[in-house]
């Protein structure tokens, strides 16, 4: 069974009259699947889309076949996808521990085992802020938290939005390396946007390549990620590809962090 379907959709805000997408029909395997492009190519639209939180103006999306427009309650639409925005940020009353106790016990993983948030607390290293709220610890920190968080409600997918950029590099690869195995493990498929390439190749099974010009290509990531294509797409050299990476992440953290 396929995992998304996105069928001949049409989309645009509301406060701009040329769509972001016109008559788009892709079909999205299970499995773990990287978005990759320029911005301003529709990426972070296209997850939305995907998870059910935006709606196309006209066409369909399905998810493991029912159409997003039937799940438009936040609980019911939960079952099927857990969404991690780019750059969330919340404030709580209570403490991590007893945030990642809750989200266990109320997501919907049929077999529940302590072990499993004893795991992803060490894994992902949350452990210091454990007896801390949510706005107290760093960037960095809620952003482990809230990978976390979509692991213990046990959603169908999970899609993410930029996750890891706050993430020390050794954090960003442990944290990809353990999304690789829970969805092996459990059937669960992934999405991911980063601004990262060696993230997107080596944690990816297909990737969704998007070009400026509105073209989107899907195929495996072995196949597709390649010097000419990322070229097309990204329209400058692949070897001044790493120096673009660098400088959008300084200038989202100096957004994030500023001076």
């Amino acid at each position: 069974m396929d995992e998304i379907v996105i069928d001949d959709i049409t989309f645009s805000y509301p406060d701009t009259s040329q769509p972001v997408f016109k008559n788009l029909s892709l079909t999205l395997p299970r499995g773990v699947t990287s978005f990759a492009g320029q911005n301003g190519t529709g990426k972070s639209t296209l997850l939305l889309l995907a998870g059910g939180i935006l709606l196309p103006r006209e066409g369909r999306v399905l998810i493991q076949t029912i159409d997003t427009q039937y799940l438009r309650d936040e609980k019911k639409r939960q079952q099927y996808v857990s969404f991690i925005y780019q750059n969330m940020e919340f404030e709580t009353e209570e403490n991590i521990d007893s945030l990642l106790h809750y989200v266990y016990e109320n997501g919907f993983h049929e077999k529940k085992e302590d072990s499993f948030i004893i795991d992803l607390v060490k894994v992902f290293e949350l452990e210091p802020v454990l007896n801390k709220k949510t706005q107290e610890i760093s960037k960095g920190e809620l952003q482990r938290t809230i990978l976390v968080f979509s692991l213990l409600y046990g959603s169908k997918i999970i899609i993410m939005d930029e996750p890891v950029f706050a993430m020390e590099q050794y954090q960003k690869e442990q944290a990809m390396n353990f999304f690789i195995d829970y969805s092996k493990k459990t059937g669960t498929s992934i999405l991911y946007s980063v601004h990262e390439l060696d993230i997107t190749v080596k944690f990816s099974g297909f990737l969704l390549l998007f070009y400026k010009n509105g073209q989107i290509r899907l195929g495996p990531t072995s196949k597709l990620f390649t010097k000419d294509n990322l070229e097309e797409a990204y329209q400058i050299p692949y070897n001044m590809l790493k120096t673009k990476e660098s400088i959008y992440r300084e200038l989202l953290e100096k957004r994030i962090y500023p001076v």
